[in-house]
């Protein structure tokens, strides 16, 4: 199969008429009728039947068509990759990470993305997970860095999520004693557990609800029965400074808190009855072919961890 006979064949099945598929093939209609009779002769087998004036794929002819429509996506998938390579050294990537990952994570892999490839342009956002999601969909960045809860399904399903590294979800309070002594260790565990009961009268510092770690502190409250004093911030850096200096508890993965410069100030407890785990990903669309550069910033994301 050559790739004229590949679009020929398919254009017939999908107009059902020879005189259709030629003004759109910008072909004359014997010409194509010649076409269809020479292929069938070399195959030996009817691809089309005619049925009340319309063209209907014969058995041979739906097995030629699925081939035909596999190998037309391999080449339009080849012809991507082709074209993405030859943009290599001077094309340009939108990328979007959350502001609590990109504090930490982009003046890690910056400086070796720029070693690799210096004519290449980089675009930055730093947004909210909801925000992100809808930029992917509408094509403003081409991947996402960011973060999804078991609950998270519909994200699974209208992207291509790699997943880059599980995380706990943890306790934060002042490394003071006072909690050390409300813990006790438990096998399997990273961190000593802690019963939240024990913390209802102390002030829980959380994100806004908009992001997804302040929905998250909301439905870990609700689900454990308890209605402590609630201050939401803006950001998690604002939290963990706040945690340090003991205006308060907080929720942060375990990741974002253990590299955190005020780490040495705080201690993490796991709490509930099985720990609280969320994914750490890279989104894209489905359709979207990744780059030999956005490939290369995953994996320097992915080295992180």
């Amino acid at each position: 199969m050559d790739r004229r006979e590949i679009e020929y064949v398919i254009v017939i099945a999908q107009e059902k008429t020879l005189s259709k598929a030629a003004d759109r093939l910008f072909v004359s209609q014997p010409a194509l009728s010649r076409f269809l009779l020479k292929l069938e002769d070399e195959l030996g087998l009817p691809l089309f039947e005619r049925r009340k004036r319309q063209l209907i794929p014969t058995y041979a002819g739906e097995l030629y068509l699925a081939t035909a429509r596999s190998i037309q996506q391999l080449q339009q998938k080849l012809e991507k990759e082709l074209d993405a390579l030859k943009e290599v050294d001077h094309g340009k990537l939108s990328v979007g990470i959350t502001p609590g990952r990109g504090h930490t994570i982009l003046p890690m892999i910056l400086p070796d993305f720029r070693k690799q490839f210096p004519d290449y342009e980089l675009r930055i956002f730093e947004e909210d997970v909801d925000t992100l999601e809808r930029m992917l969909s509408d094509g403003t960045i081409e991947i996402a860095f960011f973060t999804m809860s078991e609950k998270s399904r519909f994200t699974q399903k209208r992207f291509c999520c790699e997943l880059i590294s599980q995380e706990e979800i943890v306790l934060c309070a002042p490394k003071n004693g006072h909690y050390e002594l409300l813990s006790k260790n438990e096998p399997g565990r990273k961190y000593p557990w802690i019963d939240l009961k024990y913390l209802e009268n102390d002030c829980f510092l959380t994100l806004k609800k908009k992001m997804r770690l302040g929905q998250l502190a909301s439905e870990i409250l609700e689900s454990h029965a308890i209605s402590p004093r609630i201050a939401e911030l803006s950001t998690i850096d604002t939290v963990l400074s706040l945690v340090a200096q003991e205006y308060g508890v907080a929720f942060a993965s375990s990741f974002r808190i253990e590299k955190h410069e005020t780490a040495d100030k705080i201690s993490f407890f796991s709490f509930g009855e099985h720990p609280e785990v969320w994914d750490f990903v890279a989104a894209y669309k489905q359709d979207y072919l990744v780059s030999q550069p956005a490939r290369f910033l995953i994996n320097l994301v992915g080295a992180l961890y």
